[in-house]
């Protein structure tokens, strides 16, 4: 699987990659469900699930079109950057070591930190900037930890019960794990994702490392894929990172 964004998606300076942009629709059009099965669409193929079975939302990709919504999240595009550990920043592979893959999430005041995430790994630049200009991160700090076993753990996305006279009804999103037999009718949205093996890091420490070593070495999988080279491009601190 490539390690880089698709020609339909590709990163765009300034702009985090998984943002939404104002002219990517969204359609649940061809939605439907059937009792006993969960949800499907009427022309569905194998990219709308997950390789657990999990059905999910359908928007257009259309970077670059129209206005940058940082408060947005592309559903592909997150699933992307989880599966694939991409950052989540500027699209490109995520910052891995020996510890493991590179993650970032503002600090919950009074909240210990979260074993399951929506939130993708980030690479060191992309940390650096949002340390440097997020206002909530310059407020209440950040977790940073590299994670040596990153797992799917589930879906955050809407839940949809069938009429008794047909069609659907949307309730509240919410968080299924793949296991639950529920997940089948939520259509999702965003990817969630088990953090285990964690260690925290320094940030300036990680730096350190980042300009000590080749794009080879600080980009290698975890899965065994082929490290690719990468340059890096100066973003904007995206969405997860910024939200009051």
């Amino acid at each position: 699987m490539s390690r880089t964004p698709t020609r339909d998606a590709p990163a765009v300076p300034g702009v985090p990659w998984i943002a939404t942009w104002s002219r990517e629709r969204k359609s649940t059009a061809l939605l439907g469900g059937r009792r006993g099965k969960g949800l499907f669409y009427v022309n569905e193929g194998p990219a709308d699930r997950d390789q657990f079975g999990a059905l999910w939302a359908r928007q257009s990709q259309r970077i670059g079109q129209g206005t940058a919504e940082f408060a947005g999240i592309h559903p592909r595009r997150q699933r992307r950057a989880m599966e694939e550990l991409l950052c989540q920043v500027c699209g490109l592979p995520a910052d891995v070591s020996d510890l493991g893959v590179l993650w970032m999430e503002p600090i919950h005041p009074g909240d210990p930190r979260s074993e399951v995430t929506t939130h993708p790994p980030v690479c060191v630049p992309c940390a650096l900037q949002a340390r440097a200009r997020c206002p909530r991160i310059r407020r209440t700090g950040a977790h940073v930890v590299r994670v040596a076993d990153p797992r799917p753990n589930g879906v955050f996305g809407v839940f949809y019960y069938p009429r008794l006279a047909g069609g659907l009804i949307a309730e509240e999103p919410m968080d299924k794990r793949h296991e639950d037999g529920e997940v089948r009718w939520v259509l999702a949205h965003q990817m969630i994702m088990r953090l285990s093996g964690v260690t925290p890091v320094d940030l300036d420490d990680e730096y350190d490392r980042y300009l000590a070593t080749s794009p080879a070495e600080r980009t290698a999988s975890l899965r065994g894929t082929t490290p690719r080279r990468r340059h890096h491009r100066e973003t904007a601190i995206p969405s997860a990172f910024t939200t009051s």
